[in-house]
């Protein structure tokens, strides 16, 4: 698919409405869908310490809208994506399935999520539609904030082929001008920070250092396999450390770890 002068041009009004100041991040997603097809996006800035600042989404009224706010609110701590970030993802263009760790498999029992095969992480927030495939836009902004848009194609249509990500690499300078002026407008008058509600804090006084980092991944998502090589200790040490951490937190599955930690963060967040 070749592009024409008109989408070119209008891609770039859209961005120049965002970049003169006359137009929000919902023109952000506007000027990627005249250059990537895509089903719906959602645009977030992510910033350490805090949950993400949910800006836009074009997803249908309803579940998947919803499935928008549960992740800025929660779910977002399992992400691929959201973590890769953490963990000093430069800005550029990535599908979200290359930054899962390899033997990354959420268990069916893990709250908030489905776990379904199919998906192209092994799981979906609740209303989620099924069956995407998902891009995401990294744009970096000032104090180690990272913008970012979402995108969501069906991988029945393909999903996100090399040649479709190279119809929008090359705009991603103007995307980055963009989400600056954006966020420069956002922060002149920024509203209270919510502090996140961090995984290395949950049972830390109740934990020994090494089931708290198990914890910590199960929490992301991992299995007791991915956990075995991510920290380079035996499978059987692994299950070890999560039966005994599962038993000073007196629960018993990982349903019931998730819900601990929900109830903790919910607390925290009434404190602050």
């Amino acid at each position: 698919m070749e592009f024409q002068d008109t989408d070119i041009a209008a891609a770039a009004q859209a961005l120049a409405r965002v970049i003169d100041g006359h137009g929000g991040a919902p023109y952000l997603i506007a000027a990627a869908g005249h250059l990537l097809p895509f089903t719906a996006a959602f645009c977030v800035v992510n910033r350490k310490g805090q949950c993400p600042v949910y800006l836009c989404d074009t997803y249908p009224e309803g579940g998947a809208k919803e499935a928008v706010q549960l992740y800025a609110r929660s779910t977002y701590l399992l992400n691929p994506v959201y973590n890769a970030i953490l963990d000093g993802l430069p800005p550029g263009l990535y599908r979200m399935a290359d930054l899962a760790p390899d033997n990354w498999n959420l268990s069916a029992e893990a709250a908030g999520v489905l776990a379904e095969d199919a998906e192209e992480i092994g799981y979906r927030t609740p209303g989620w539609p099924a069956g995407l495939q998902e891009l995401t836009l990294l744009a970096a902004l000032p104090e180690d904030a990272m913008g970012e848009i979402s995108f969501a194609r069906p991988a029945a249509e393909g999903g996100f082929p090399d040649d479709l990500q190279a119809r929008l690499r090359p705009f991603l300078p103007l995307f980055a001008a963009a989400f600056r002026r954006l966020w420069s407008r956002h922060t002149d008058s920024p509203a209270p920070a919510e502090p996140e509600r961090k995984l290395q804090d949950f049972a830390r006084s109740t934990l020994s250092p090494r089931e708290a980092e198990i914890v910590q991944l199960i929490l992301k998502g991992h299995s007791s396999l991915s956990i075995s090589l991510t920290l380079g200790i035996a499978l059987p040490t692994v299950k070890t450390h999560r039966r005994n951490a599962y038993a000073k937190l007196g629960i018993s599955t990982q349903q019931q770890l998730f819900n601990a930690f929900l109830h903790w963060q919910a607390k925290t967040r009434q404190r602050s």
